[in-house]
């Protein structure tokens, strides 16, 4: 039995009932890499099952305190049926791509059931008539609630759960020891206010260390600076429909990219990342879909961006530990290359004010807070609609990167394609991109509710648009630079194990 961090709980207080806090994995395959044969259900099953001991998360539940006055616990999951968490879809014909994005939406927008270990599986098969995907390919839907797992934990267990070299590979385990069986407690009314008494006073002394490396930093001009960062220079975000409560259902929408191509555009601004040309293309996407909509503000929308606040060998096997930057996406900027300039100058920014306070002593505040303050943080974040119901607006949506291996992956034979997320939305933060990257590709969808975004693939063509754009610009100014003397390339030996291209991550 262990507790969740404060900052796991955090995502329990403020689910809702038309609005889960829970996170969606999409994963295809071509199966003409299967040796012989086509992989059937049953199998696929037996695979996940053996590969479950990689992380704690699959086999345990949460048990929640009373009121949030406590810290929620995991306990072993006694009930445990892998049948239960893996389920069989199949797309009606033809299976294109308009009706495999209505069923990712209807499945991702189900509430999870959190009597039982949160997550849940689906293999959905009849994936034959989609563009760059192979006739035959199936894909795996992971959902996961977001008090198991943040993104980083997400795309290591990723791994583990696929090969390096088809059906001869060996598993990447991502945690070496299994979890240890637990029975689950019997909470009896004097070990509740105990539990209680003694999280609310042990969390208030745990924070004292964080705390006392934060708040030297927090100068009057840092706290300018923090301020001027979160608010902007006019005092927050404009308000716009993407501040708008959502329904239960949800929208969903992904867009296929050359990650060459998004080095190439980066590249357009000296110091500028993968990262920068992500966020000046969503920019140019909200500003295009705005302006059809005659919706487009004078200021510039806002974005939060989680960032991984890991240091060292720091577990990423399950939990959260992510802090919180917001840039403005500059849409109040018409030229492509101008805004990429822009945004370059406020990422740096941020990130230097992040780093000059401390981003894993602020993540360290959150982990370790009082549960009844959390429980209060929680109903108030959606009391206020995450900032965009409250009096002054903070971000309009939601840019959330996870980098991804730079060779192919394989389950049970067949190799992996596409590799992309559906993120969670609350009242008040209705649109959430969710940039992936495998394999030279850059995969980024789109989540929001139907009655913000009823057109999920118009703003899906927006990002083309807005892509298509700042290529033409790039390949113009490679075409112009001065021709360099080629060097002799060297032959690399591929790395036996997965790595991300550092230069996407903030």
């Amino acid at each position: 039995m262990s507790k969740l961090s404060g900052q796991d709980a955090l995502f329990l207080n403020v689910d809702r009932p038309h609005a889960a806090s829970h996170c969606t994995m999409i994963y295809i395959y071509d199966q003409s890499t299967v040796e012989g044969q086509r992989l059937g259900f049953r199998e696929i099953v037996r695979h996940i099952s053996d590969r479950l001991d990689v992380s704690p998360v699959f086999k345990r539940k949460i048990i929640q305190v009373p009121f949030s006055l406590g810290y929620p616990y995991w306990v072993e999951d006694d009930l445990f049926d892998i049948d239960f968490h893996v389920r069989h879809f199949a797309l009606p014909k033809p299976g294109d791509w308009r009706q495999f994005c209505i069923q990712v939406s209807r499945i991702h927008a189900r509430s999870m059931d959190l009597a039982r270990a949160p997550w849940e599986m689906y293999v959905i098969e009849g994936l034959d008539n989609i563009e760059g995907i192979p006739k035959g390919s199936f894909a795996i839907l992971t959902k996961t609630h977001h008090a198991a797992m943040d993104g980083a934990a997400a795309a290591e267990l990723t791994w583990a759960l696929h090969d390096l070299a088809g059906a001869q590979g060996k598993p990447v385990a991502v945690v070496d020891n299994k979890p240890a069986a637990s029975s689950p407690p019997r909470w009896g009314m004097l070990d509740t206010v105990s539990r209680m008494f003694t999280d609310n006073i042990s969390a208030s002394a745990r924070m004292a260390l964080p705390l006392a490396r934060v708040l030297p930093k927090l100068t009057v001009a840092s706290l300018r600076k923090v301020a001027c960062s979160v608010l902007g220079s006019e005092g927050g975000a404009p308000r716009t429909r993407f501040n708008s409560n959502v329904v239960s259902g949800r929208v969903w929408d992904s867009v296929t990219l050359d990650l060459a191509v998004v080095k190439q555009i980066k590249s357009l601004v000296p110091g500028a990342t993968v990262n920068d040309a992500v966020l000046a293309m969503v920019g140019g996407a909200m500003r295009r879909y705005l302006i059809a909509k005659d919706e487009l503000p004078e200021k510039s929308l806002m974005t939060l961006a989680p960032v991984n606040t890991r240091q060292g060998n720091e577990s990423v096997a399950a939990g959260n530990t992510v802090s919180m930057l917001t840039f403005p996406l500059r849409t109040d900027i018409e030229d492509p290359v101008a805004r990429l300039q822009a945004l370059q100058a406020a990422t740096s920014q941020s990130k230097a004010i992040q780093n000059a306070v401390g981003a894993s002593d602020l993540t360290n505040l959150q982990k370790f807070a009082p549960p009844a303050t959390l429980g209060l943080a929680g109903r108030l974040a959606t009391l206020m609609g995450m900032g965009g119901k409250g009096p002054v607006v903070l971000h309009n949506c939601m840019v959330t990167n996870v980098p991804g291996p730079n060779v192919p992956l394989y389950m049970l034979g067949a190799k992996l394609v596409y590799w992309c997320g559906v993120g969670p939305l609350v009242d008040g933060l209705s649109l959430i991109w969710n940039p992936t990257s495998y394999c030279e590709k850059m995969f980024i969808s789109l989540t929001s509710s139907p009655n913000v975004v009823p057109d999920p693939d118009f703003l899906a063509q927006c990002l083309k648009d807005s892509y298509e754009e700042m290529k033409a610009v790039a390949t113009q100014a490679a075409q112009t630079e001065t021709p360099k003397t080629p060097k002799a390339r060297r032959v690399a030996r591929k790395s036996a194990s997965p790595t991300v291209d550092k230069d996407q991550a903030l």
